[in-house]
Protein backbone atom coordinates (compact mmCIF):
# COMPACT_ATOMS: atom_id res chain seq x y z
CA UNK A 1 0.00 0.00 0.00
CA UNK A 2 1.57 3.54 -1.26
CA UNK A 3 2.03 5.61 1.77
CA UNK A 4 0.88 9.63 1.59
CA UNK A 5 3.79 10.74 1.19
CA UNK A 6 4.45 9.07 -2.02
CA UNK A 7 1.29 9.54 -3.28
CA UNK A 8 2.08 13.47 -2.69
CA UNK A 9 5.46 13.24 -4.55
CA UNK A 10 3.91 11.18 -7.50
CA UNK A 11 1.41 14.35 -8.02
CA UNK A 12 3.19 17.05 -7.75
CA UNK A 13 6.50 15.32 -10.02
CA UNK A 14 3.19 14.82 -12.37
CA UNK A 15 2.53 18.21 -12.16
CA UNK A 16 5.98 19.59 -12.76
CA UNK A 17 6.17 17.39 -15.84
CA UNK A 18 2.53 18.97 -16.93
CA UNK A 19 3.69 22.50 -16.56
CA UNK A 20 7.58 21.67 -18.14
CA UNK A 21 5.88 19.92 -21.04
CA UNK A 22 3.03 22.96 -21.90
CA UNK A 23 6.42 25.40 -21.73
CA UNK A 24 9.63 23.34 -22.47
CA UNK A 25 8.64 22.81 -26.68
CA UNK A 26 9.09 26.96 -27.05
CA UNK A 27 12.01 27.40 -24.58
CA UNK A 28 13.58 25.13 -27.07
CA UNK A 29 12.54 26.79 -30.24
CA UNK A 30 14.07 29.56 -29.36
CA UNK A 31 10.72 31.44 -29.46
CA UNK A 32 10.99 32.34 -25.21
CA UNK A 33 14.58 34.06 -24.63
CA UNK A 34 13.76 34.93 -20.80
CA UNK A 35 11.72 32.41 -19.00
CA UNK A 36 12.21 34.65 -15.08
CA UNK A 37 10.77 37.44 -16.71
CA UNK A 38 8.15 35.50 -18.41
CA UNK A 39 6.79 34.80 -14.62
CA UNK A 40 7.41 38.16 -12.94
CA UNK A 41 10.97 37.77 -11.62
CA UNK A 42 13.21 40.14 -12.27
CA UNK A 43 16.90 38.78 -12.37
CA UNK A 44 18.92 41.69 -13.73
CA UNK A 45 20.36 44.50 -11.35
CA UNK A 46 18.21 46.99 -12.36
CA UNK A 47 16.81 48.12 -8.99
CA UNK A 48 20.80 48.57 -8.19
CA UNK A 49 21.06 50.69 -11.69
CA UNK A 50 18.72 52.97 -10.74
CA UNK A 51 19.44 53.67 -6.83
CA UNK A 52 23.23 54.35 -8.45
CA UNK A 53 21.98 56.62 -11.24
CA UNK A 54 19.32 58.81 -8.92
CA UNK A 55 22.45 59.37 -6.78
CA UNK A 56 24.37 60.66 -9.95
CA UNK A 57 26.86 57.78 -9.88
CA UNK A 58 26.34 58.06 -13.34
CA UNK A 59 29.29 55.71 -14.06
CA UNK A 60 28.87 53.20 -11.87
CA UNK A 61 25.29 52.68 -12.96
CA UNK A 62 26.43 52.45 -16.63
CA UNK A 63 28.94 49.64 -15.14
CA UNK A 64 25.61 48.00 -13.59
CA UNK A 65 24.14 48.03 -17.00
CA UNK A 66 26.42 46.70 -18.44
CA UNK A 67 27.07 43.63 -16.48
CA UNK A 68 23.13 42.76 -17.74
CA UNK A 69 24.92 42.39 -21.36
CA UNK A 70 25.95 38.97 -22.70
CA UNK A 71 29.63 39.69 -23.30
CA UNK A 72 29.57 36.73 -25.88
CA UNK A 73 27.78 38.16 -28.54
CA UNK A 74 29.65 40.80 -30.71
CA UNK A 75 25.50 42.46 -31.20
CA UNK A 76 22.73 40.12 -28.59
CA UNK A 77 19.64 41.39 -29.66
CA UNK A 78 18.58 40.59 -26.32
CA UNK A 79 21.45 43.31 -24.85
CA UNK A 80 19.05 46.63 -25.74
CA UNK A 81 17.66 47.75 -22.48
CA UNK A 82 21.03 47.27 -20.47
CA UNK A 83 22.50 48.84 -23.66
CA UNK A 84 20.29 51.89 -23.69
CA UNK A 85 20.98 52.35 -19.90
CA UNK A 86 24.34 52.42 -19.96
CA UNK A 87 24.77 54.51 -23.34
CA UNK A 88 22.39 57.28 -21.58
CA UNK A 89 24.24 57.17 -17.97
CA UNK A 90 27.76 58.20 -19.84
CA UNK A 91 26.65 60.86 -21.26
CA UNK A 92 25.68 62.32 -18.05
CA UNK A 93 29.10 60.77 -16.93
CA UNK A 94 30.82 62.80 -19.61
CA UNK A 95 32.03 59.83 -21.29
CA UNK A 96 30.72 60.61 -24.50
CA UNK A 97 32.97 58.33 -26.83
CA UNK A 98 32.04 55.52 -24.46
CA UNK A 99 28.29 56.98 -24.51
CA UNK A 100 28.08 56.89 -28.44
CA UNK A 101 29.29 53.32 -28.49
CA UNK A 102 27.00 52.05 -26.50
CA UNK A 103 24.14 54.04 -28.21
CA UNK A 104 25.37 52.82 -32.05
CA UNK A 105 25.02 49.57 -30.17
CA UNK A 106 21.31 50.03 -29.11
CA UNK A 107 20.38 51.45 -32.81
CA UNK A 108 21.65 48.20 -34.18
CA UNK A 109 19.73 46.02 -32.12
CA UNK A 110 16.90 48.06 -32.82
CA UNK A 111 17.11 48.40 -36.22
CA UNK A 112 17.71 44.39 -36.63
CA UNK A 113 14.28 43.90 -34.16
CA UNK A 114 12.32 46.00 -36.73
CA UNK A 115 13.52 43.84 -39.94
CA UNK A 116 12.61 40.86 -37.72
CA UNK A 117 9.44 41.57 -36.94
CA UNK A 118 8.56 43.20 -40.43
CA UNK A 119 9.70 39.81 -42.08
CA UNK A 120 8.69 37.76 -38.89
CA UNK A 121 7.04 34.16 -39.65
CA UNK A 122 3.50 34.16 -38.22
CA UNK A 123 3.93 31.01 -36.71
CA UNK A 124 6.86 32.17 -34.90
CA UNK A 125 4.45 35.44 -33.52
CA UNK A 126 1.60 32.94 -32.30
CA UNK A 127 4.36 30.64 -30.41
CA UNK A 128 5.70 33.67 -28.13
CA UNK A 129 2.28 34.83 -27.55
CA UNK A 130 1.79 31.21 -25.36
CA UNK A 131 3.49 32.79 -23.13
CA UNK A 132 3.60 36.76 -22.61
CA UNK A 133 5.42 39.81 -23.92
CA UNK A 134 7.88 39.92 -21.00
CA UNK A 135 9.51 36.66 -21.98
CA UNK A 136 10.72 38.12 -25.37
CA UNK A 137 13.67 40.68 -25.68
CA UNK A 138 12.67 43.67 -25.08
CA UNK A 139 11.90 45.78 -28.21
CA UNK A 140 11.97 49.82 -28.25
CA UNK A 141 8.97 51.93 -28.70
CA UNK A 142 9.37 54.82 -31.52
CA UNK A 143 10.08 57.35 -28.45
CA UNK A 144 12.94 55.56 -27.26
CA UNK A 145 14.12 55.26 -30.61
CA UNK A 146 14.40 58.92 -31.59
CA UNK A 147 15.68 59.50 -27.86
CA UNK A 148 18.95 57.28 -29.28
CA UNK A 149 19.36 59.62 -32.11
CA UNK A 150 18.73 62.80 -29.66
CA UNK A 151 21.40 61.86 -27.06
CA UNK A 152 23.78 60.91 -29.78
CA UNK A 153 23.64 64.11 -31.30
CA UNK A 154 24.09 65.63 -27.65
CA UNK A 155 27.40 63.33 -27.92
CA UNK A 156 28.73 64.63 -31.04
CA UNK A 157 27.93 68.45 -29.89
CA UNK A 158 29.66 68.22 -26.86
CA UNK A 159 33.04 66.26 -28.59
CA UNK A 160 32.68 69.37 -31.22
CA UNK A 161 31.97 67.10 -33.98
CA UNK A 162 29.21 69.04 -35.29
CA UNK A 163 28.53 67.54 -38.83
CA UNK A 164 28.17 64.07 -37.09
CA UNK A 165 25.42 65.74 -34.47
CA UNK A 166 23.72 67.42 -37.70
CA UNK A 167 23.40 63.59 -39.22
CA UNK A 168 21.55 62.45 -36.04
CA UNK A 169 19.06 65.33 -35.58
CA UNK A 170 18.18 64.83 -39.04
CA UNK A 171 17.73 61.41 -38.59
CA UNK A 172 15.49 62.00 -35.33
CA UNK A 173 13.31 64.31 -36.87
CA UNK A 174 13.29 61.69 -39.70
CA UNK A 175 12.23 58.85 -37.65
CA UNK A 176 9.50 61.32 -35.75
CA UNK A 177 8.54 62.14 -39.70
CA UNK A 178 7.87 58.67 -40.48
CA UNK A 179 6.62 56.98 -37.32
CA UNK A 180 3.49 56.38 -37.61
CA UNK A 181 4.27 54.08 -41.11
CA UNK A 182 7.23 52.24 -39.30
CA UNK A 183 4.49 51.32 -36.49
CA UNK A 184 2.14 50.03 -39.00
CA UNK A 185 4.70 47.65 -40.42
CA UNK A 186 6.02 46.78 -36.97
CA UNK A 187 2.42 45.50 -35.75
CA UNK A 188 1.70 44.41 -39.76
CA UNK A 189 2.63 40.56 -38.71
CA UNK A 190 0.84 40.44 -35.34
CA UNK A 191 -2.58 41.83 -37.10
CA UNK A 192 -1.61 38.78 -39.37
CA UNK A 193 -1.05 36.12 -36.54
CA UNK A 194 -4.30 37.42 -34.60
CA UNK A 195 -6.94 37.17 -37.57
CA UNK A 196 -5.07 33.83 -38.53
CA UNK A 197 -6.03 33.33 -34.49
CA UNK A 198 -9.17 34.47 -34.53
CA UNK A 199 -10.85 32.66 -37.94
CA UNK A 200 -8.95 29.45 -36.45
CA UNK A 201 -11.36 29.92 -33.59
CA UNK A 202 -14.53 31.43 -35.30
CA UNK A 203 -15.01 28.37 -37.56
CA UNK A 204 -18.83 27.21 -38.03
CA UNK A 205 -19.74 24.42 -35.76
CA UNK A 206 -22.56 21.86 -36.85
CA UNK A 207 -25.07 24.05 -36.15
CA UNK A 208 -24.00 26.47 -38.91
CA UNK A 209 -23.52 29.26 -36.24
CA UNK A 210 -19.62 31.18 -36.00
CA UNK A 211 -18.00 31.21 -32.76
CA UNK A 212 -17.50 34.42 -31.58
CA UNK A 213 -15.91 33.59 -28.81
CA UNK A 214 -12.72 36.27 -29.46
CA UNK A 215 -14.73 39.24 -30.17
CA UNK A 216 -16.55 38.35 -26.91
CA UNK A 217 -14.38 38.17 -24.71
CA UNK A 218 -12.47 41.25 -25.77
CA UNK A 219 -14.91 43.77 -25.58
CA UNK A 220 -16.16 41.72 -22.16
CA UNK A 221 -17.77 44.73 -19.67
CA UNK A 222 -14.92 43.22 -16.71
CA UNK A 223 -12.03 44.02 -19.69
CA UNK A 224 -13.39 47.50 -19.96
CA UNK A 225 -14.38 48.45 -16.44
CA UNK A 226 -11.11 47.44 -15.65
CA UNK A 227 -9.01 49.52 -18.46
CA UNK A 228 -11.50 52.61 -17.65
CA UNK A 229 -10.31 52.28 -14.01
CA UNK A 230 -6.43 51.95 -14.81
CA UNK A 231 -6.35 54.08 -17.93
CA UNK A 232 -8.59 56.75 -16.56
CA UNK A 233 -5.51 59.12 -17.32
CA UNK A 234 -4.86 58.47 -20.52
CA UNK A 235 -8.13 60.90 -21.28
CA UNK A 236 -6.92 63.50 -18.81
CA UNK A 237 -3.81 64.93 -20.57
CA UNK A 238 -2.99 67.08 -23.18
CA UNK A 239 -1.82 64.82 -26.00
CA UNK A 240 1.45 65.46 -28.65
CA UNK A 241 1.21 64.62 -32.26
CA UNK A 242 1.97 60.71 -32.52
CA UNK A 243 5.15 59.43 -31.52
CA UNK A 244 6.91 63.51 -31.69
CA UNK A 245 8.88 64.56 -28.83
CA UNK A 246 9.08 68.32 -28.78
CA UNK A 247 12.42 68.73 -27.16
CA UNK A 248 13.78 66.68 -30.09
CA UNK A 249 12.36 68.76 -32.68
CA UNK A 250 13.47 71.96 -30.40
CA UNK A 251 17.30 70.81 -29.88
CA UNK A 252 17.40 69.74 -33.98
CA UNK A 253 16.03 73.97 -34.62
CA UNK A 254 17.97 75.38 -31.87
CA UNK A 255 21.26 73.41 -33.59
CA UNK A 256 20.30 74.54 -37.07
CA UNK A 257 20.05 78.16 -35.80
CA UNK A 258 23.49 78.05 -34.08
CA UNK A 259 24.78 76.52 -36.78
CA UNK A 260 23.06 79.69 -39.10
CA UNK A 261 20.88 77.39 -41.28
CA UNK A 262 17.59 79.51 -40.50
CA UNK A 263 15.65 78.39 -42.94
CA UNK A 264 15.28 75.17 -41.92
CA UNK A 265 15.50 75.99 -37.97
CA UNK A 266 12.32 78.32 -38.59
CA UNK A 267 10.78 75.22 -39.89
CA UNK A 268 10.96 73.56 -36.49
CA UNK A 269 11.09 75.88 -33.98
CA UNK A 270 7.95 77.05 -35.41
CA UNK A 271 6.35 73.17 -34.89
CA UNK A 272 7.94 73.44 -31.27
CA UNK A 273 6.01 76.38 -30.58
CA UNK A 274 2.96 75.36 -31.62
CA UNK A 275 3.60 72.56 -29.47
CA UNK A 276 4.44 74.00 -26.33
CA UNK A 277 3.61 77.86 -26.47
CA UNK A 278 7.05 77.59 -24.36
CA UNK A 279 9.17 81.87 -24.35
CA UNK A 280 12.24 80.61 -25.43
CA UNK A 281 11.20 79.08 -28.27
CA UNK A 282 8.98 81.87 -29.25
CA UNK A 283 12.06 84.24 -28.68
CA UNK A 284 14.23 81.97 -31.29
CA UNK A 285 11.60 81.86 -33.84
CA UNK A 286 11.99 85.65 -33.68
CA UNK A 287 15.65 85.95 -33.55
CA UNK A 288 15.90 83.16 -36.84
CA UNK A 289 12.98 84.92 -38.42
CA UNK A 290 15.09 88.66 -38.25
CA UNK A 291 18.17 86.37 -39.52
CA UNK A 292 16.15 85.22 -42.31
CA UNK A 293 14.66 88.75 -43.34
CA UNK A 294 18.65 89.31 -43.64
CA UNK A 295 19.40 90.69 -40.23
CA UNK A 296 22.78 89.33 -38.69
CA UNK A 297 22.26 87.54 -35.05
CA UNK A 298 24.95 90.24 -33.54
CA UNK A 299 24.88 88.92 -29.91
CA UNK A 300 26.09 86.08 -28.28
CA UNK A 301 23.51 83.76 -26.61
CA UNK A 302 23.97 80.34 -23.96
CA UNK A 303 21.30 78.12 -23.89
CA UNK A 304 20.38 76.09 -20.89
CA UNK A 305 19.05 72.59 -20.86
CA UNK A 306 17.59 71.04 -18.31
CA UNK A 307 16.77 67.11 -18.01
CA UNK A 308 14.50 67.50 -14.83
CA UNK A 309 13.25 64.02 -12.92
CA UNK A 310 12.25 61.05 -13.94
CA UNK A 311 10.14 59.77 -17.04
CA UNK A 312 7.05 57.00 -15.96
CA UNK A 313 7.46 53.63 -15.39
CA UNK A 314 5.00 50.94 -15.87
CA UNK A 315 3.24 48.66 -13.08
CA UNK A 316 0.88 46.17 -13.99
CA UNK A 317 -2.70 45.01 -12.84
CA UNK A 318 -4.47 41.68 -13.41
CA UNK A 319 -7.98 41.10 -14.38
CA UNK A 320 -9.72 37.62 -13.88
CA UNK A 321 -11.99 37.35 -17.41
CA UNK A 322 -14.57 34.52 -18.69
CA UNK A 323 -13.95 32.76 -21.78
CA UNK A 324 -16.44 32.36 -24.51
CA UNK A 325 -14.64 29.79 -26.72
CA UNK A 326 -14.72 26.21 -24.99
CA UNK A 327 -16.81 25.03 -21.35
CA UNK A 328 -14.44 27.43 -18.85
CA UNK A 329 -14.89 24.18 -15.95
CA UNK A 330 -12.48 22.64 -17.21
CA UNK A 331 -10.31 25.86 -17.39
CA UNK A 332 -9.01 26.77 -13.18
CA UNK A 333 -7.81 29.85 -14.19
CA UNK A 334 -7.78 32.57 -17.18
CA UNK A 335 -6.51 36.02 -17.03
CA UNK A 336 -4.85 38.70 -18.73
CA UNK A 337 -2.27 41.02 -17.23
CA UNK A 338 -1.66 44.74 -18.60
CA UNK A 339 0.41 47.44 -18.40
CA UNK A 340 -0.09 50.92 -16.59
CA UNK A 341 1.85 54.25 -16.58
CA UNK A 342 3.09 55.58 -13.24
CA UNK A 343 4.51 59.16 -13.32
CA UNK A 344 7.40 60.13 -10.76
CA UNK A 345 8.56 63.17 -9.49
CA UNK A 346 10.16 66.52 -10.98
CA UNK A 347 14.02 67.12 -9.55
CA UNK A 348 12.99 70.91 -8.89
CA UNK A 349 10.47 73.50 -10.72
CA UNK A 350 12.80 74.86 -12.60
CA UNK A 351 16.59 75.93 -13.04
CA UNK A 352 17.22 79.97 -12.25
CA UNK A 353 20.07 81.68 -14.17
CA UNK A 354 22.38 83.83 -12.54
CA UNK A 355 25.27 86.18 -13.28
CA UNK A 356 26.96 88.47 -10.84
CA UNK A 357 24.63 87.23 -8.44
CA UNK A 358 21.54 88.60 -10.80
CA UNK A 359 18.81 86.34 -11.73
CA UNK A 360 18.48 86.71 -15.57
CA UNK A 361 16.23 83.72 -16.55
CA UNK A 362 13.81 80.50 -15.48
CA UNK A 363 14.16 77.31 -17.28
CA UNK A 364 10.53 76.06 -18.43
CA UNK A 365 9.69 73.07 -20.06
CA UNK A 366 9.88 72.67 -23.69
CA UNK A 367 9.15 69.03 -23.87
CA UNK A 368 7.33 66.28 -20.91
CA UNK A 369 8.17 63.27 -21.49
CA UNK A 370 5.11 61.90 -19.51
CA UNK A 371 2.84 62.80 -22.33
CA UNK A 372 5.62 61.63 -25.16
CA UNK A 373 5.43 58.26 -23.42
CA UNK A 374 1.85 58.38 -22.61
CA UNK A 375 0.56 59.74 -25.97
CA UNK A 376 2.72 56.48 -27.92
CA UNK A 377 1.13 54.07 -24.93
CA UNK A 378 -2.69 55.43 -26.00
CA UNK A 379 -1.78 55.05 -29.16
CA UNK A 380 -1.10 50.92 -28.88
CA UNK A 381 -2.14 50.02 -26.05
CA UNK A 382 -5.22 48.79 -27.90
CA UNK A 383 -2.84 46.51 -30.01
CA UNK A 384 -1.23 45.49 -25.93
CA UNK A 385 -4.81 44.57 -24.78
CA UNK A 386 -5.57 42.23 -28.14
CA UNK A 387 -2.11 40.71 -27.08
CA UNK A 388 -3.39 39.66 -24.08
CA UNK A 389 -6.24 38.47 -24.84
CA UNK A 390 -4.96 36.38 -27.64
CA UNK A 391 -2.69 35.04 -25.43
CA UNK A 392 -5.09 34.33 -22.59
CA UNK A 393 -7.25 32.46 -25.48
CA UNK A 394 -4.36 30.28 -26.36
CA UNK A 395 -3.88 29.76 -22.49
CA UNK A 396 -7.14 28.56 -21.85
CA UNK A 397 -7.13 26.14 -24.96
CA UNK A 398 -3.69 24.54 -23.97
CA UNK A 399 -5.71 24.53 -20.60
CA UNK A 400 -8.44 22.58 -21.92
CA UNK A 401 -6.55 20.28 -23.74
CA UNK A 402 -4.54 19.28 -21.14
CA UNK A 403 -7.92 18.59 -18.84
CA UNK A 404 -9.07 16.62 -21.55
CA UNK A 405 -5.89 14.38 -22.20
CA UNK A 406 -4.09 14.42 -18.76
CA UNK A 407 -6.59 14.65 -16.36
CA UNK A 408 -6.54 16.00 -12.76
CA UNK A 409 -2.91 16.85 -12.99
CA UNK A 410 -3.09 18.14 -16.46
CA UNK A 411 -5.76 20.79 -15.37
CA UNK A 412 -3.95 21.58 -12.23
CA UNK A 413 -0.73 21.98 -14.01
CA UNK A 414 -2.33 23.98 -17.04
CA UNK A 415 -4.11 25.82 -14.40
CA UNK A 416 -0.42 26.67 -12.47
CA UNK A 417 0.90 27.79 -15.85
CA UNK A 418 -1.42 29.70 -16.95
CA UNK A 419 -1.24 31.97 -13.55
CA UNK A 420 2.26 31.80 -13.15
CA UNK A 421 3.16 33.02 -17.04
CA UNK A 422 0.19 35.84 -17.14
CA UNK A 423 2.35 38.86 -16.46
CA UNK A 424 2.34 42.30 -18.42
CA UNK A 425 5.50 43.54 -19.65
CA UNK A 426 6.78 46.70 -17.69
CA UNK A 427 10.52 46.98 -18.54
CA UNK A 428 11.30 50.48 -20.24
CA UNK A 429 14.12 52.84 -20.40
CA UNK A 430 13.82 53.96 -17.46
CA UNK A 431 16.74 56.70 -16.41
CA UNK A 432 14.80 59.16 -19.26
CA UNK A 433 13.94 62.91 -17.64
CA UNK A 434 9.93 63.76 -16.24
CA UNK A 435 10.68 66.72 -18.66
CA UNK A 436 13.05 69.20 -20.54
CA UNK A 437 13.01 72.65 -19.54
CA UNK A 438 15.04 75.42 -21.71
CA UNK A 439 16.47 78.84 -20.62
CA UNK A 440 18.41 81.42 -22.85
CA UNK A 441 20.69 84.34 -21.96
CA UNK A 442 22.96 86.78 -23.55
CA UNK A 443 26.43 85.59 -22.95
CA UNK A 444 27.93 87.03 -19.90
CA UNK A 445 31.48 89.21 -19.94
CA UNK A 446 32.76 87.26 -17.53
CA UNK A 447 31.47 84.07 -19.39
CA UNK A 448 30.73 82.21 -16.01
CA UNK A 449 26.77 81.66 -14.72
CA UNK A 450 25.49 80.22 -11.48
CA UNK A 451 22.48 78.35 -12.26
CA UNK A 452 20.36 77.46 -8.98
CA UNK A 453 18.83 74.13 -8.50
CA UNK A 454 16.39 74.15 -5.30
CA UNK A 455 19.26 74.29 -2.70
CA UNK A 456 22.03 73.62 -5.39
CA UNK A 457 24.24 76.01 -6.24
CA UNK A 458 25.60 75.10 -9.74
CA UNK A 459 28.98 77.35 -11.15
CA UNK A 460 29.26 77.43 -15.16
CA UNK A 461 32.46 78.72 -16.90
CA UNK A 462 32.19 78.86 -20.72
CA UNK A 463 34.93 78.31 -23.36
CA UNK A 464 36.61 81.88 -23.94
CA UNK A 465 36.11 81.77 -27.85
CA UNK A 466 32.68 80.55 -27.85
CA UNK A 467 30.47 82.72 -29.56
CA UNK A 468 27.21 80.47 -28.75
CA UNK A 469 26.97 77.62 -26.06
CA UNK A 470 24.67 75.38 -24.53
CA UNK A 471 24.84 74.25 -21.01
CA UNK A 472 23.57 70.75 -20.48
CA UNK A 473 22.25 69.68 -16.96
CA UNK A 474 20.63 66.64 -15.73
CA UNK A 475 19.13 66.46 -12.09
CA UNK A 476 17.11 63.34 -11.63
CA UNK A 477 15.78 63.56 -7.97
CA UNK A 478 16.37 66.85 -5.72
CA UNK A 479 18.69 64.72 -3.84
CA UNK A 480 20.80 63.57 -6.88
CA UNK A 481 24.51 64.79 -7.91
CA UNK A 482 24.01 67.23 -11.02
CA UNK A 483 25.71 66.50 -14.04
CA UNK A 484 26.24 69.87 -15.93
CA UNK A 485 28.22 69.87 -19.27
CA UNK A 486 29.25 72.66 -21.19
CA UNK A 487 29.05 72.96 -24.89
CA UNK A 488 30.72 75.57 -27.60
CA UNK A 489 29.98 76.56 -30.23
Amino acid sequence: MKSKLDVFSKVTRNVKYVILGAIAPLVFTGCISNMTAAIGIDSTNAKAQDEKFIAGAYGEAAALACEDKDKEAKLDEANLLPTLYAGNSLLFDHNYTGSLALLNESEEIIKFHHEEAIAGNIADYIAKLAINDAAIDYHATINESIMVNTYKAIDYMALGKFGSARIELNRAIDRQRRAKNTYAKLIGQQKKAINKKKKEKEVKGKDGKKNTGFSKTLSNAKIKDALKKNYSNLDQFKAYPDFVNPFTTYLAGLYFAIQGDYSKSSSLLKQTYGMTKNKTVKSDFKMVEKALSGRKVRDKYVWVIYENGLGPIKSQFKINIPMYLFPSANIPYVGIALPKLETRNQATPYLSVFSQNKELAKTSIVGEMDRVVKTEFKYSYNDVLTRAVLSAIIKAYAQHELSKHAGIMGKIGGGITTFLTTQADTRNWMNMPKDFQVARVKMPKSKKLTLKAGTQNLDVEIGKKAKHAIVHVRIPTAVSKPSVSVINF
